[in-house]
């Protein structure tokens, strides 16, 4: 019931900033900013994590931002921001991980050739590349392929669970990958192995979901900027200062050396508060970065760090109003207009 109401509260907040005129005279009370969107996949199946966005909400929202002129690539948006005369809010694109439902992003010209739909950075974790998918997904694939419903994570503290019911594996969704988090990387693969072993699978392969080197020097041919998201998706405040620049400088030597271009723009896994640190920010801009991009969520302004920028998840069901329309007023109120500011009020106090 409250979940309910405060979705309505929100919606109703949004459409009377949008539609009354406060958001957009809170965008020139506050002057320019660059909004920076987090996407992770393009794909229309379900997903138990707020990590896709199916093809045509990705096609409404770019064309939403297309009618407002608002779109540019990152370096566009941030240089942008130094030019005192630009008042305007941008909006820049950003995929993580390196999924092949990436390649969603390129379409075909009148000419026969492809190019970019949108301006975009795709940051690869270059480990994955042509191989196995990162965990998470790791886990989905055991989920649904399961050939045993009884799951014990009693040795992680959470438990038994019965996959048979849907709101167990929301449950599971919900309170195993914190927790998996947790761990340093190799314990954190070992248990989704044994997590794996519980449900023992169809034996389906994972291999497919990642972008392999030929698919990214296609995104890079179309005019989709490659970034860096380390070698194998580590949070890196969860390794030591060896295995952080291995991670770091490694990944970025790897696409250099596959694609001929050294990347300007890193991404750090998972990109909270607590996931990286000082070291880590150094060992970017020492391996030769230009940008880096964070996961936490606010509109970067003027004095931003361009080894702190902030990001806005973006996924399925966010700006959907209570009706399940994707919501103009929602999208552009929380990520540039009152309603955003309200919210970090909010979560500040």
């Amino acid at each position: 019931m409250i979940t309910g109401l405060r979705r309505w509260l929100r919606y109703a907040i949004a459409v009377a900033a949008h539609h009354g005129g406060l958001d957009f005279i809170y965008r020139k009370v506050t002057g320019a900013g660059l909004v920076v969107l987090m996407l992770h996949r393009l794909r229309d199946a379900h997903d138990p994590y707020p990590l896709s966005l199916s093809r045509a909400s990705f096609r409404q929202l770019a064309g939403w931002l297309g009618e407002r002129h608002a779109l540019v690539d990152l370096e566009a948006g941030l240089r942008a921001l130094s030019d005192v005369r630009d008042t305007r809010v941008h909006y820049a694109i950003t995929f993580d991980d390196g999924y092949r439902d990436n390649l969603g992003l390129l379409e075909a010209d009148d000419m026969g050739g492809i190019h970019a739909s949108v301006p975009a950075v795709v940051y690869v974790a270059t480990g994955h590349v042509g191989g196995e998918t990162i965990w998470a997904y790791r886990l989905q694939h055991a989920v649904a392929a399961r050939r045993q419903d009884r799951l014990d994570l009693s040795s992680l503290g959470l438990g038994c669970f019965d996959l048979s019911q849907p709101i167990e594996r929301d449950r599971l969704y919900q309170q195993l990958p914190p927790r998996l988090k947790q761990f340093p990387p190799k314990q954190l693969e070992a248990r989704v192995d044994e997590i794996a072993a519980q449900l023992r699978p169809d034996p389906a392969s994972t291999q497919g979901d990642m972008l392999d080197w030929p698919d990214i020097r296609t995104l890079d041919a179309g005019g989709i900027r490659i970034g860096a998201h380390t070698r194998h998706h580590v949070l890196l405040s969860r390794v030591d200062a060896l295995a952080a620049r291995d991670e770091i400088a490694g990944s970025r030597s790897d696409i250099d050396r596959a694609t001929g271009i050294a990347p300007a723009h890193f991404a750090y896994p998972n990109g909270g508060a607590g996931d990286f640190g000082e070291r880590d920010v150094r060992m970017v801009r020492e391996a030769g970065y230009a940008t880096a991009v964070t996961s936490i969520e606010g509109i970067n302004r003027r004095d931003v760090d361009p080894y702190r920028i902030r990001r806005h998840n973006v996924f399925e069901e966010r700006y959907r109003a209570p009706s399940g329309r994707l919501s103009k007023a929602l999208f552009f109120s929380e990520t540039s207009g009152l309603l955003g500011w309200l919210q970090a009020r909010r979560a500040a106090a």
